[in-house]
């Protein structure tokens, strides 16, 4: 009986089954990334923590990302994507296991930063498979999916917060591990097979001058740290703050669920917000739509803190809606980069794009704790409209990055 597998050659333009078949891969790799931020007030109590030790746990994984992107994706040029991503999703499951044995903070931080690492071998990479030999706004389609898929893999993950607390945060990441190595299987059978770089003209691993000096790109890479420390508030610590405006309301186990709920549906709103703003623009040119978006989110997510003041049904509602705002951002930037980057420096390109911005997304992450600590904690409200306010400067600087991109990519 012979065999069928959904691979196919990477100089092709992949299927819908390939496309569809790796998004499910990467859901089910993520499903330990948002189990941390999800059930952070038990980490907190369970393992008597600062906001500032809360940040470093929830950050580490974008910290282990950006250490490890560069030469992990700079290797797609050389070697094929495939054995990257294959090797890095097996060590996301090692890592969801080896995080369900922990009994303290510092084992859980390399846990932690071994799950980013391990994301940094999947996420561009598995990227670059399926956009290799694809141009235009088809490629562009392509990687909205693809990254949107990030979202909903995020999002799912999530809720896995309500495994932990029926059955223990340690259920959780043992559940996280065995979805991984399913994703890993399905991986291997639907990722294309060839190689992804050019082998004949391989550049320096670590020489990212040609990438910088494209400023299409450089205005990209700002924009998109902006976009993700504009979110780190909403998709980080979302339960910690739905908590303290829930007050005597947050220990019962109805209302403990309804956060985590909310909490789950913000990230997964960053699929159909990044599709939209894909779309958007593709129409109406980049430039224009990106820093609309900044400036909205700057204004939705920058002054998210003052809500507690509002009646708690009334925060959740505003939480969902700056919620989607905020992730306006995602995928319109990313495609804009494989649109402008130079072919021979692409694998170069977006490992620099991801580290920048999971750089950004580790530094806001632990500045929100510590700026919580420096203004009293979890319990005063002019601490938490600080910490959003570092969310709202950091879209403000996406809008002046996007307002200086050269051309109206896109525009027609």
């Amino acid at each position: 009986m012979g065999t069928v597998t959904l691979a196919q050659p990477a100089t092709a333009a992949p299927s819908t089954p390939v496309v569809a078949a790796l998004c499910a891969a990467e859901i089910l790799g993520l499903a330990g990334f948002s189990i941390v931020p999800a059930l952070l007030p038990q980490f907190i109590e369970a393992w008597s923590l600062t906001n500032t030790q809360a940040g470093w746990l929830a950050g580490i994984v974008s910290a282990g990302y950006m250490l490890a992107v560069i030469p992990l994706v700079g290797l797609t040029d050389r070697r094929p994507a495939r054995h990257i991503y294959l090797a890095s999703s097996g060590l996301s499951a090692l890592s969801c296991f080896g995080m369900a044995l922990c009994d303290s903070l510092l084992p859980a931080l390399g846990f932690r930063a071994l799950a980013g690492i391990a994301i940094a071998g999947m996420y561009m990479p598995g990227l670059r498979a399926l956009t290799h030999g694809v141009r235009g706004a088809t490629r562009a389609r392509i990687a909205a999916w693809y990254t949107s898929s990030f979202t909903i893999g995020a999002s799912l993950s999530f809720l896995f917060g309500r495994v932990g607390t029926l059955l223990g945060w340690r259920s959780a990441f043992v559940i996280a591990g065995i979805l991984g190595v399913a994703g890993l299987l399905i991986a291997w059978a639907a990722l294309p097979r060839g190689g992804s770089g050019d082998e004949e003209e391989s550049q320096p691993l670590l020489d990212f001058r040609p990438v910088l000096a494209n400023r299409d790109v450089l205005a990209l890479m700002v924009g998109y740290a902006a976009a993700i420390w504009g979110c780190v508030g909403l998709r980080q610590w979302i339960v910690v703050f739905l908590t303290f405006c829930a007050g005597d309301q947050a220990a019962d186990p109805a209302q403990a669920w309804i956060i985590l709920v909310v909490g789950a549906v913000i990230n997964f709103l960053g699929v159909p917000a990044g599709l939209i703003g894909n779309e958007l623009s593709i129409r109406y040119g980049l430039r224009t739509i990106a820093t609309l978006v900044f400036v909205l989110s700057a204004f939705a997510g920058g002054l998210f803190g003052f809500t507690p003041m509002l009646p708690y049904i009334a925060v959740l509602g505003v939480s969902v809606v700056a919620g989607f705002i905020v992730q306006g951002n995602f995928s319109n930037l990313t495609s804009g980069v494989l649109a402008v980057a130079v072919p021979r420096y692409l694998g170069a390109t977006i490992g620099l794009y991801s580290c920048i911005g999971f750089g950004a997304s580790f530094l806001g992450t632990l500045l929100f704790g510590v700026t919580l600590d420096q203004f009293g904690g979890t319990s005063q409200l002019a601490a938490w409209a600080v910490s959003f306010g570092t969310c709202g400067l950091a879209c403000l600087a996406g809008a002046a990055a996007t307002i200086l991109l050269p051309r109206n990519i896109w525009q027609r």
